[in-house]
């Protein structure tokens, strides 16, 4: 099996990270504002997933998100013209070695996003800021490609570590790093028969606490909750290299968020993102473009997703 785009694709992006400044200047409730998630793999892996073999991985993700809503916690969208427009691109190098642990290949993953953020809200505050977000490094097992019935299933697990070395300021309500440790564990498994496949990764968040926020917002801590999220998609090989298919993504935070160690209630966040992806390939080669629409957001920006991916597989042995 060649190595391809199919390897350790986790690419979160990281361009929506400290949004939580812009619920706390548009809405009425300043307490359960102050605290959001930090930016997850939301889409950015979709189509034949979990593929991979060893070898080397080298990966680009451009993406751009606007927002014009904000939700509260009933999923009502906050009065006001707020917008948010991110655009990242984030490189991703991963590695399968031929050591087998526990029947999978030992595999790793380094991730770096470079970010322009930009925020207008209704009531005339702006900012923007640009720079790169907080490093993931991860390590976990790539199995082989098996035959189950008459296609063949795959499947890779991964325990990915965001650290704390994004751009960020106590004194600056917008920042890009998130300037605490994201946990953020995944499984893949890909099911492909004849000329249809279906992938799906399952992630789960846990976050530690901020010991710095942002001044302005006169508290001690705060620490995002603990939240799980999925992608979906399924594909048809319509030419030879060419797929169409449908892909989505689904965040569900399962814990409060906390400010001085206090649980914020209504505040857990929910999200889900449908829309249409291709993808083309080549000797080695792959490119995706996959886009979305939100809906069923609560306590979070909601808006639209454009995703492009380039993958090169590269020094196979």
């Amino acid at each position: 099996m060649n190595l391809d785009n199919r390897i350790i694709g986790f690419a979160a992006t990281h361009l929506l990270c400290c949004l939580w400044v812009l619920c706390l200047l548009a809405a009425t409730c300043v307490c359960s504002a102050q605290v959001q998630l930090p930016a997850v793999n939301l889409g950015e892996t979709n189509f034949e997933d979990a593929f991979g073999g060893p070898g080397w991985l080298l990966q680009e993700f451009p993406e751009a998100y606007v927002s014009s809503e904000l939700k509260d916690s009933n999923g009502k969208t906050i009065p006001g013209n707020n917008r948010v427009t991110s655009y990242s691109t984030t490189t991703h190098v991963a590695f399968v070695t031929k050591k087998r642990v526990l029947g999978g290949w030992l595999s790793g993953e380094i991730l770096l996003p470079l970010v322009d953020l930009d925020v207008q809200l209704a009531n005339g505050t702006s900012s923007r800021v640009r720079g790169l977000a907080d490093l993931t490094v991860g390590t976990g097992l790539q199995w082989a490609p098996r035959k189950i019935g008459e296609g063949v299933l795959v499947h890779r697990m991964v325990l990915d570590v965001g650290l704390p070395t994004g751009k960020y300021s106590d004194r600056r309500p917008v920042n890009i790093g998130n300037h605490f440790v994201v946990v953020n564990p995944y499984y893949a498994v890909t099911y492909e028969r004849k000329k249809v496949e279906f992938s799906t990764r399952l992630h789960y968040l846990w976050n530690s606490a901020n010991s710095a926020p942002f001044v302005g917002f006169g508290i001690r801590n705060m620490h995002p909750g603990q939240a799980f999220h999925v992608n979906y998609a399924t594909s048809f090989e319509v030419w030879k290299n060419v797929r169409l298919g449908f892909n989505g993504y689904w965040l569900q935070q399962v814990t409060d968020h906390q400010i001085n160690g206090i649980s914020v209630p209504d505040s857990r966040e929910r999200t889900v993102g449908l829309g249409p992806g291709i993808q083309f390939s080549g000797r080695d080669l792959w490119f995706r473009l996959n886009s979305y629409i939100e809906t069923d957001v609560h306590n979070r920006p909601s808006g639209i997703k454009v995703t492009f991916r380039i993958s090169k597989a590269a020094w196979r042995y």
